[in-house]
C-alpha cells in the first residue's frame, strides 16, 4: 500500500506528458535513517526540485541532501543476514586489519607502496612497520566483526607470534607468567 502511495506521488511530481517517453520512477531505501532519495528519467517536461515549497512535506529531503544530490557513504555491519538472520562480518577489515590475541588491532601504513623513489630511507623503513589502532577504532573494529574472528587464532609459522602476548601489563599477561 505505502509502495503504490509513493509511487503515484511521484507520478505527479514527474509530471508526465503523453508525448514525453515513458517516465518510470525509482524508489530505493538508502541505509541511513531510511530516506527515500527519488529519480526520474529525463523528460521533455521540466521537473520540480525536491526541496521546492510545490513538493509535499513527506518528499522532501532534508537540507544536507538536497544539495549534493545522494547520501554520504556509509560503512556498515549486516545485522541481520536474509538466510539466518545473524550478524555477519565486514570483509574489508579482515582484508585490512589483524587482531591480536589481546584484543588490539594492527594495520600497515597506508600509501606504504606508493611512489618510494620520494620517500626517505627513513620513512621507506617506517612505512615498513605496523600500527595500533586506538581503543575506540578497535571497539568500532571489534563490532564490525563476529565472535568468530574475535576468538584467538592458532597459525602455523605465525609471523605475529611475538606479539600475541602482552605480559608488560597485569590485566593480559598469561597465566604462566603471572607473579
Amino acid at each position: 500500500m505505502l509502495r503504490t502511495f509513493v509511487t503515484s506521488a511521484l507520478r505527479s511530481v514527474c509530471r508526465q506528458s503523453p508525448a514525453a517517453p515513458s517516465v518510470i520512477p525509482l524508489v530505493h531505501r538508502t541505509q541511513r535513517a531510511n530516506l527515500v532519495t527519488l529519480a526520474c528519467r529525463p523528460s521533455l517536461l521540466p521537473v520540480p526540485s525536491l526541496s521546492s515549497p510545490a513538493t509535499p512535506q513527506f518528499l522532501q529531503l532534508p537540507g544536507g541532501l538536497a544539495a549534493s544530490g545522494s547520501p554520504p557513504n556509509t560503512r556498515s555491519v549486516t545485522k541481520f543476514s536474509l538466510i539466518k538472520g545473524k550478524r555477519k562480518t565486514a570483509k574489508a577489515v579482515l582484508k585490512r586489519f589483524k587482531r591480536l590475541d589481546w584484543g588490539a588491532w594492527i594495520r600497515t601504513h597506508s600509501g606504504r607502496q606508493k611512489k618510494l623513489f620520494k620517500k626517505s630511507s627513513a620513512l621507506r623503513r617506517r612505512l615498513k612497520q605496523h600500527v595500533f589502532t586506538n581503543a575506540t577504532q578497535s571497539w568500532l573494529l571489534d563490532k564490525m566483526v563476529t565472535s568468530f574472528w574475535r576468538r584467538p587464532k592458532h597459525y602455523i609459522n605465525d609471523p605475529y607470534r611475538p606479539y600475541h602476548s602482552r605480559n608488560e601489563y597485569y590485566a593480559t599477561q598469561s597465566k604462566t607468567f603471572k607473579v
